[in-house]
Parts: C-alpha cells; structure tokens; sequence
C-alpha cells in the first residue's frame, strides 16, 4: 500500500458526506458529463448549471446536438462567452455521432481526439464515467495538493506541470477513480479555496504541509503573472431612421468587408450578440 494512501482514505469519506448535489452528478452518462465540463470551463457552477439545464431540455442526447446548427447551439449558450467552446461542443459532438456511432469512447486517448476536449476533460469523462484512472489536474487540484504536500514547484511551469499530474495519478485511487478526483476539485472548491480557506472543515487538515508551516497564502506558486495588453477596436455604426446595418461575426466573416451586412428593423427581428 502507498504510503500516501492516507489521502484517498480521508478524502473519498468526506466527498461522500458533503459533495453539491449537482444535477449531473446522478447519473454517469457521458453526454451530460462531457456538457457539464465544457460549460464550467471558464463559468462558475452556479451560473452554469441553469445552462447545463437549458441544454439537456432541447438537446437530450448527443445526436440531437449534432443535428443542431450553429445559431442554435450559439443562441443557448449567449451570456456565457468564449464562443468557440459552443462551436467546440458541436463539432464534437458530430464527431462522436459519425466517428462511434453516437456513443462517446472509453478510452483516454480517444476522448482526446474530440473537438475542444483537452487532458482534464478526458480524464474527467475517463473516470467518472468508465472508472479508468486517469487523474484530473485543475486550479482546484493545484492548490489542493500543492499546499497538503508543501510544493513551491510553480504550477504553471513545465516541471510544475509535470510534478503535479505525476503526484495526481499516484494518488489516486484505482477503486474510485471517478469519486477521487471529484474529490480533490470539490475540495478545492468548497473548503481549500484561494482566499480564507476553511482549514477546520478539512479532512486533510491533520497532515497539510502548508497548515503545519503556515505556508497557505504562499501556496500554489506562479511563476509568472498573467500579462495585459491594450487593444484597439475599430467600428461602423450605420444607421438610419428605419434601423441600423448589422453583421454577425463568425470564423468566415471576420476582417472582411461589408458585403455581409444586413439590414435590421428594430420592430421585426431582434438583435442577437454573439
């Protein structure tokens, strides 16, 4: 037995007892897994569950999205941003509707080929709902081991990175592997959290490095902060008494001229944002 096995053994207890009663957590369908993840990607899970929701209504099953165009799947997913997630979660979706005969593959590698779907989407899909143990690595998962084994190794470092998923996959558990790393990222989420974290909830709390050394608020480490650039836009408002000129940005039409513009009344269509 790993003589880390104790993390799994205090965590799993405590997931069990306290995790969210997230709407796709009752069930380990693919689908729904896979949705839940590319929403929550750059969205909190408060906000992105009434998403998840609006999506599972009009598109059930996964060949459903497939058969969806784009303004569809788009006009679900406006307010939420990064719009080429949605055009990601189509795509992908007609892959593993022509590629697997509608039913997502149970394998790491393959999961991987999937449009917009990276190592932390996989593994998560991999896991929870094949039970293949494939460890999940995100900011929760960071923070959450960086300061329970006091690692100053920076995680957005090549060496960090690879520190981090090692330790990851030694921790976790075979048995489990879909409620383990559930675990660590709800963890991560409720209790280990950046900002005043709840030290006396944890389960891990008798063996943290960072605790016993009152090293929190150092962990985890960046090595570089995240730079900011001023851009510039410039634009066209076009209009007249009658309405305004508008034209839809996509992939295709972006940096052209204006041969793709279109009249718009305000009394017969509505604007749409993209």
């Amino acid at each position: 037995m790993s003589s880390r096995s104790w993390f799994s053994r205090a965590l799993l207890p405590w997931y069990r007892e306290n995790q969210r009663p997230l709407p796709w957590r009752t069930s380990p369908d693919p689908y729904r897994i896979w949705l839940s993840e590319v929403i929550l990607q750059q969205t909190r899970v408060d906000q992105g569950t009434a998403y998840w929701h609006r999506f599972v209504e009009r598109f059930p099953s996964v060949s459903q999205l497939a058969k969806a165009s784009e303004d569809q799947v788009l006009r679900l997913w406006q307010g939420l941003g990064y719009y080429s997630r949605a055009r990601n979660l189509r795509t992908a979706a007609q892959q593993v509707v022509k590629e697997h005969g509608g039913q997502f593959p149970a394998d790491h590698s393959t999961l991987l080929k999937l449009k917009g779907v990276g190592d932390y989407t996989a593994s998560a899909i991999a896991s929870i709902c094949f039970g293949i143990p494939e460890p999940v690595v995100d900011g929760n998962v960071y923070r959450v081991l960086s300061r329970a084994f006091g690692i100053a190794t920076p995680i957005d470092s090549t060496t960090g990175r690879k520190e981090f998923r090692g330790l990851a996959a030694e921790l976790l558990s075979r048995a489990h592997p879909g409620d383990h790393n559930q675990a660590v990222m709800e963890l991560g989420a409720m209790v280990c959290t950046p900002r005043n974290p709840r030290c006396d909830e944890c389960p891990l709390a008798r063996k943290c490095i960072a605790k016993a050394e009152g090293r929190i608020a150092e962990l985890p480490v960046k090595a570089s902060k995240t730079k900011t650039r001023t851009r510039h836009f410039n634009y066209l408002l076009i209009g007249a008494k009658s309405g305004i000129y508008l034209r839809k940005r996509t992939a295709r039409t972006f940096g052209r001229g204006c041969g793709s513009c279109r009249w718009w009344r305000p009394r017969r269509r509505r604007r749409r944002h993209y």
